[in-house]
């Protein structure tokens, strides 16, 4: 872009030396002001691609964390029943998280280069492998899948509540605390998922504001230019340079 705007300006210059006339030199300064506008809208959809799915993975670590907590919690476990819906429910929260993380993070994805959303990922999968989770949670009937997702067989369950219904309920517990905390975690400010998404809504408004600074300068600039005369090409070339100086900061 600074190429771009620094051969903006030899034109103008070039163009006062050669007697253009004033309404050139104007379209020459407002077309050095539109294509930094350009750019910095360019930048600001390139944030957008990436702001957009750390948005849905956000939403689905909050869902992950409300299903783990009702696992944490005895009175919502204590029935084949109950018990059966809080895993499922968990199940569902769980594999649509670990969906959306796994295809915005994948090689083709939106996210592939984001350190912070493949660590998310890894951060999801340790809630039902880390430590004998997948071991224990295959006990009550709950497996885990090659592609992350994990699977509830409602007759194993059953079977393990009847069998040791206080076992069961530890299972729950312990991988509902951790997906309560893994969540936490993640959806802090200074998580994968919380931090980065901070950081793309500052840089989004950031660039924002920048576009509508420029917006303004190429109005101005195309007003100052056709109302000056000879000193209009050394004024515009001055302007331009400036305002290439300010963008490349």
């Amino acid at each position: 872009m600074a190429i771009a705007l620094d051969s903006m300006v030899r034109n103008v210059t070039a163009g006062q030396k050669a007697g253009v006339p004033a309404s050139t030199k104007a379209d020459l300064a407002t077309g050095a002001y539109d294509l930094a506008s350009k750019s910095v809208g360019q930048q600001v959809d390139a944030t957008n691609v990436q702001l957009s799915p750390f948005g849905q993975v956000k939403s689905s670590y909050v869902d992950v964390q409300s299903a783990g907590r009702t696992l944490t919690t005895p009175a919502k476990t204590s029935t084949v029943e109950d018990a059966t819906k809080a895993i499922q429910s968990f199940a569902n929260s769980y594999n649509n998280a670990t969906k959306i993380v796994n295809t915005a993070s994948s090689s083709t994805g939106t996210l592939a280069a984001n350190g912070q959303a493949n660590s998310a990922s890894i951060s999801l999968k340790n809630i039902v492998t880390s430590g004998s989770n997948a071991a224990d949670l295959k006990n009550i009937g709950v497996s885990v899948n090659q592609d992350g997702t994990i699977s509830v067989d409602a007759n194993v369950l059953q079977s393990a509540m009847q069998a040791n219904p206080g076992s069961v309920q530890d299972t729950l517990a312990k991988v509902g605390a951790l997906a309560v905390q893994a969540s936490q975690t993640e959806l802090s400010s200074t998580g994968n998922v919380g931090g980065a998404g901070n950081t793309l809504s500052a840089r989004t408004k950031n660039s924002g504001t920048k576009a509508t600074g420029q917006q303004k300068l190429a109005a101005n600039s195309q007003n100052t230019v056709q109302q000056q005369t000879a000193n209009t090409g050394n004024n515009a070339a001055g302007g331009i340079a400036a305002y290439a100086q300010m963008v490349s900061l």
